[in-house]
């Protein structure tokens, strides 16, 4: 412990003595340092953007049903199949009970103009069923959802996203009970969607705040010439019901498609499997930037230390002739490195806390950088290693300096 306390006095003086060579040594670990926090907060980041993107829209529960071309062997009956279709809602619904709720949605091609008063704008329009506002977590903030009625009637009513009321509606004016048009069409606001925010770093969830939502049917009469759905989600109850879901599903399916094969399931965790293959290329690519820039402030302490050693010679073999060991020798070496090493990696989450917050300012709120303790602790052991690693073969050299060299050394 005692050798280790000399070490690093020995290294502060060193730091002291060469202040310009001692600063452009620490300056490769501060950037090698900020680089790889910065690296982190920005993975980090990415991490919560797209676990609040699976909560807001189902949450990993959730199943997809997809369309894909059937087999060599039935594509001459395929248009036996129906497609997606609502008959598929009822029969999950009805034969699969481990679905908590089950919805399909229908777009409008192209997106959807929408008109009020010489105002207007272009939004994507979803017909829907009362359930995909439960499932997508979707609150009103005044009036109404649709409702099973106003699919059953074909009303002809609407409900519109925080952002989109604002856009189309003039402030003072009570959205609800006004008329406007989409594609010429007229239909009724009856609902306008709470503002969504990002729980962190505040901003609007332009997805959630851009929604318009038309009955499915509505949608199907007025703008389909067909009765199939675009999109057709089920959510578990439990999501250890997975694999047996799964089974009833594809059972359902293939009864409600007559046989063919034309449908496929996707889940969330095919979702967050491609998510963490991005995640580890954010991680190798952004922390191969850090690792260079920690591997050069390295090689700059390596030279410090080596040219350390050299104006150090006398001193050195003077202590060997007095009884220190060269374990002694290279103890004080590795220490005067790891000082060097841990000062910059300190300087460097200094700098780093600078960083993430120019970061949060140019990057969207969805994936916004954050700064953690851990990535923080993490910069500076990584800092530390490099400086032990670094000062390794100057020490193990000084180690090895004879007692006979110090009196021929000026």
């Amino acid at each position: 412990m005692r050798l280790l306390f000399m070490g690093v006095i020995s290294g502060w003086r060193e730091v002291l003595a060469h202040k310009l060579r001692s600063f452009l040594t620490l300056f490769g670990i501060v950037l090698g340092a900020a680089a790889l926090v910065g690296m982190l907060g920005v993975v980090k980041g990415l991490l919560r953007g797209w676990e609040a993107m699976i909560y807001e829209t189902g949450g990993i529960e959730r199943i997809t049903v997809q369309i894909k071309r059937p087999p060599d062997v039935q594509r001459e009956k395929a248009a036996l199949s129906p497609g997606r279709t609502l008959n598929d809602v009822d029969a999950i619904l009805a034969a699969v009970p481990l679905a908590r709720r089950v919805t399909a949605e229908v777009l409008i091609s192209g997106g959807a103009r929408l008109y009020f008063q010489g105002r207007a704008t272009s939004q994507y329009v979803r017909g829907v069923l009362p359930a995909s506002f439960i499932m997508d977590r979707f609150d009103v903030d005044s009036g109404r959802l649709i409702g099973e009625l106003d699919n059953e009637l074909q009303t002809q009513v609407v409900v519109l996203g925080a952002t989109v009321a604002e856009t189309l509606i003039p402030r003072g004016l009570d959205p609800i009970g006004q008329s406007i048009t989409i594609n010429g069409q007229p239909f009724t606001v009856v609902g306008v969607l709470k503002e969504y925010q990002f729980a962190m770093g505040g901003g609007r969830y332009n997805t959630k705040n851009s929604a318009v939502f038309i009955p499915l049917t509505t949608c199907q009469t007025l703008f389909r010439l067909d009765e199939n759905v675009d999109v057709l989600n089920i959510q578990l109850a439990d999501i250890a019901d997975m694999p047996h879901a799964l089974e009833q599903i594809s059972n359902v399916l293939n009864q409600t498609h007559r046989g063919i094969q034309d449908t496929r399931l996707e889940t969330r965790e095919d979702l967050l499997q491609r998510f963490e293959e991005t995640r580890k290329s954010y991680v190798y690519s952004l922390g191969g930037v850090a690792g260079i820039g920690l591997i050069v402030g390295g090689i700059g302490i390596m030279n410090v230390m080596l040219a350390s050693i050299s104006e150090r010679v006398r001193e050195i073999g003077i202590r060997r002739a007095l009884g220190a060991k060269r374990t002694d020798i290279l103890v004080q070496i590795l220490a005067e490195s790891l000082t060097i090493a841990v000062a910059g990696g300190i300087i460097g989450m200094v700098a780093s806390i600078g960083l993430i917050a120019l970061l949060q300012k140019v990057v969207v709120a969805s994936n916004r950088p954050e700064l953690s303790p851990a990535a923080l602790v993490i910069g500076v052991a990584f800092s530390g290693l490099v400086g032990v690693l670094a000062g390794l073969y100057p020490a193990i050299r000084a180690s090895r300096l004879s007692p006979v060299e110090a009196p021929r050394t000026n």
